[in-house]
């Protein structure tokens, strides 16, 4: 029997060494109900991030923005920083096919899949100053929350994935 996409995540954090907490709460969707679910389990202060899937126009370069959960994507201002033609969102079979994950749940932690490093992984400078940045592993009723330096300093360089930071504007998600 083969681990679930979230186990084989959870375990390569653990096989590395990187500290994290995990815990499991109701799916939401907003911001109020990340930091409820938070305050629940006792994490306070911690950054929530929203990540995309990309691919340029001819669908032949692959890309995962992750910024913090209360910006919004433009791709024009993007797209030029990542100097590549016009993003738009990939294909379900690309988070399929290559993260083991599907959308509303991928996260720079299903990286690890991407062995053949299809995936240009891009976040948010802002992100960078996070003293605690969560992700889903490949399952909504869980988070994961890393202290920076885990993130940064242990989980990136273990998973051998460089980073390509972005500057995203704060633009207010309506609705």
């Amino acid at each position: 029997m083969s681990m679930s996409e979230k186990e084989t995540i959870l375990g390569f954090l653990d096989g590395h060494g990187i500290r994290y907490t995990a815990f499991s709460h109701p799916v939401t969707d907003d911001l109020p109900g990340k930091l409820a679910n938070d305050a629940k389990a006792g994490v306070f202060g911690a950054t929530h991030c929203k990540n995309l899937v990309l691919a340029n126009r001819r669908k032949t370069k692959f890309y995962l923005l992750t910024m913090p959960f209360g910006k919004r994507f433009r791709t024009g201002p993007v797209s030029r920083q990542m100097a590549s033609g016009r993003l738009s969102f990939a294909e379900d079979g690309i988070l399929e096919g290559i993260l083991h994950t599907k959308s509303g749940m991928v996260s720079p932690l299903e990286l690890i899949f991407d062995e053949k490093k299809e995936i240009a992984f891009s976040m948010d400078r802002e992100l960078k100053e996070a003293e605690l940045i969560c992700f889903h592993p490949s399952d909504d009723t869980v988070t994961v929350v890393l202290e920076n330096k885990e993130f940064f300093e242990k989980f990136l360089p273990a998973a051998g994935i460089a980073v390509n930071f972005v500057n995203i504007e704060l633009v207010e998600e309506e609705g």
